[in-house]
C-alpha cells in the first residue's frame, strides 16, 4: 500500500456502530414501488451525510432519481485517465418468520462478535465498508490519481431499474467510461467443491441473466366428483415434473472453464481432468450436474416458485398456472427455454407469458491490470486462498453498467462459513466484525494501491 497509509488504521468500532445504525433503518424494497417506504430511504441518505462528514465535504454528491446517491472524489492529477467505480446497494429484502430470529431483524444488535440484522451481508456492509475506507483515506491525506465514483443503488433487490440502471444511463449520457467497476458478489469460501484443499477467493466476472415466465394450463371445469383423467392442475404437475427431470442442455463458458483450470492444482486426484476440462467436459457433465452449485455453472436452470389455481376443494379449476424463475447461461435465451419446455411436454397444450426478461451481463477479462490488482491484494490478505474467476448464479446491480465499462468484478473480502452464507436473504442474517474489518481493509488497499501508471 502506497503513501505509508496503514490499511488497517481505520476505526473498526466506529464502523461497527455505523453498520448497526444502517441496519436499523428499514429500507425494504418491494416489486410494487407503492409498497416501499421511501421515507426510510431519505433517512438512510441523511445518515450517510452525518456519518461520513469528510466524504461529503471532499466529494461532489448528487442524487439520481431521488434516492440513488453518487459521490465523485476528484483527482488533481488524473486528467485523461478513466475513473473507477465502486458500487453497492442499501435496499434489503423483506423479513419472513421474524419470530425465528435470535435478534430482531432491524435491531443492528452487536453480539458474540457479529452485527445482526437484515442487510448485514446483503448489502449494507458493502456501502458502509466503501464509505469507511473513503472517510479514512481522506482523513489520512490520500489523494487519488484518477477520479473515483461511489454509487449506491436503492432497488437492486427488485431489479435495479430505478437506481443502478438510471445511474448507468446518466454516466452514458455524460460520456463517462470507467476503467473498472467493483461490486458485491464473490467471497472467500471453503468447500465450494469437494476435494478442493484450500479456500477459494471467488471473483465474479460474469453473472447469469434472470427472467420470469408464467405457464398457464386450461382444463375442464365443473364439480370435482366427476373429474377428467387430467385436471388443469394435473397437467401443470406433469409439466413441472418433466422439466425438472429433463434439464436444459449443459455447456461450458469461459468463466467456468477458467475457474476449473485454476482450481486444478489444488485438487489432488482431479488435476489432470480439470486441467483439460474443455476437452473432457462431455464426460464430466454428469458429475457436475449432481451438485446445485456446479449444476448452476454449466446450464440454464428453471426453478418453479409460485403456483395458482383453484378456488374451492370441490371445484375443478378451469385454469392453473405456475411461475418459473430462469437463470440463463450465456449462449441461451428465454425463447430457447420455452422451446425446451414444449419439447419435453409433447401433447400438453399450455400458454407461456414472459413476465420479466432480465439483462445479460458481459464476461470481464482476467488478463488485465484491475483483475491482477484484485489477485494481488487478495494474495496479501489471504495467502492461503486460491483466486478463482467465478460465474454468479445470482444477479447484481453491476450488470447495469455494461454500457459504460467492460471490466466489472464482483467480490467482497469476507470469509463466509456455511451458516453465515445461508443467512443471506434468510433468518438470522449477520456479519462477523472480523469480516467487516477485512472488507474495509480491502477497499483501503484497493483505492490506495491502484497501479495507475500501468493502466
Amino acid at each position: 500500500m502506497g503513501n505509508s497509509i496503514d490499511p488497517k488504521g481505520f476505526n473498526i468500532d466506529q464502523a461497527v456502530e455505523h453498520l448497526s445504525q444502517a441496519i436499523q433503518i428499514n429500507t425494504v424494497s418491494y416489486p410494487d414501488y407503492q409498497a416501499t417506504d421511501f421515507a426510510r430511504y431519505e433517512e438512510f441518505l441523511h445518515f450517510l451525510e452525518k456519518a461520513y462528514p469528510s466524504v461529503n465535504r471532499v466529494c461532489q454528491r448528487e442524487i439520481i432519481n431521488d434516492y440513488c446517491p453518487f459521490y465523485l472524489w476528484k483527482s488533481e492529477s488524473g486528467q485523461g485517465k478513466k475513473p473507477i467505480l465502486l458500487i453497492g446497494h442499501y435496499d434489503v429484502v423483506p423479513v419472513e418468520a421474524e419470530n425465528e430470529w435470535e435478534e430482531p431483524p432491524f435491531s443492528g444488535a452487536v453480539k458474540d462478535g457479529f452485527i445482526w440484522g437484515r442487510g448485514a451481508l446483503d448489502n449494507k456492509q458493502q456501502v458502509i465498508s466503501v464509505m469507511e475506507a473513503a472517510e479514512y483515506l481522506i482523513n489520512a491525506g490520500f489523494q487519488p490519481d484518477r477520479d473515483i465514483y461511489l454509487v449506491f443503488g436503492y432497488d437492486e433487490e427488485v431489479g435495479g431499474e430505478r437506481g443502478a440502471a438510471q445511474a448507468a444511463q446518466y454516466f452514458k449520457e455524460q460520456g463517462i467510461e470507467f476503467e473498472c467497476v467493483i461490486d458485491e458478489g464473490g467471497c472467500i469460501a471453503d468447500g465450494i467443491m469437494e476435494g478442493l484443499v484450500v479456500p477459494a477467493a471467488l471473483i465474479g466476472i460474469a453473472e447469469k441473466s434472470w427472467s420470469n415466465i408464467r405457464i398457464t394450463v386450461s382444463g375442464q371445469g365443473g364439480h370435482s366428483s366427476m373429474p377428467p383423467q387430467h385436471t388443469a392442475i394435473g397437467k401443470l404437475a406433469q409439466i413441472i415434473a418433466s422439466v425438472e427431470n429433463n434439464p436444459m442442455p449443459a455447456h461450458l463458458i469461459m468463466p467456468v472453464q477458467e475457474m476449473f483450470k485454476k482450481m486444478a492444482p489444488y485438487m489432488p486426484g482431479k488435476k489432470p481432468i480439470l486441467k483439460n476440462i474443455d476437452r473432457l467436459f462431455p464426460l464430466l457433465k454428469s458429475m457436475l450436474s449432481k451438485s446445485p452449485t456446479t449444476n448452476a455453472m454449466i446450464r440454464t436452470t428453471v426453478a418453479f416458485t409460485m403456483t395458482e389455481g383453484g378456488e374451492a376443494p370441490n371445484v375443478l379449476p378451469q385454469k392453473a398456472s405456475v411461475v418459473a424463475n430462469l437463470r440463463i447461461l450465456h449462449g441461451d435465451s428465454v425463447d430457447q427455454v420455452i422451446a425446451h419446455i414444449r419439447k419435453v411436454n409433447p401433447g400438453i397444450d399450455f400458454e407461456v407469458e414472459k413476465t420479466l426478461v432480465g439483462d445479460i451481463s458481459g464476461i470481464s477479462p482476467i488478463d488485465v491490470p484491475p483483475y491482477q490488482l484484485l489477485e494481488r491484494i487478495i494474495g496479501e490478505m489471504y495467502p492461503q486462498a486460491v483466486v478463482l474467476p467465478y460465474l454468479m448464479a445470482g444477479g447484481t446491480d453491476s450488470r447495469k453498467y455494461a454500457g459504460v465499462c467492460d471490466k466489472i468484478y464482483r467480490f467482497s473480502a469476507m470469509v463466509l462459513d456455511p451458516q453465515e452464507y445461508a443467512s443471506i436473504h434468510s433468518t438470522n442474517e449477520r456479519i462477523s466484525i472480523e469480516n467487516l474489518a477485512s472488507i474495509i481493509e480491502f477497499y483501503c488497499r484497493f483505492l490506495s494501491a491502484y497501479d495507475y501508471k500501468n493502466m
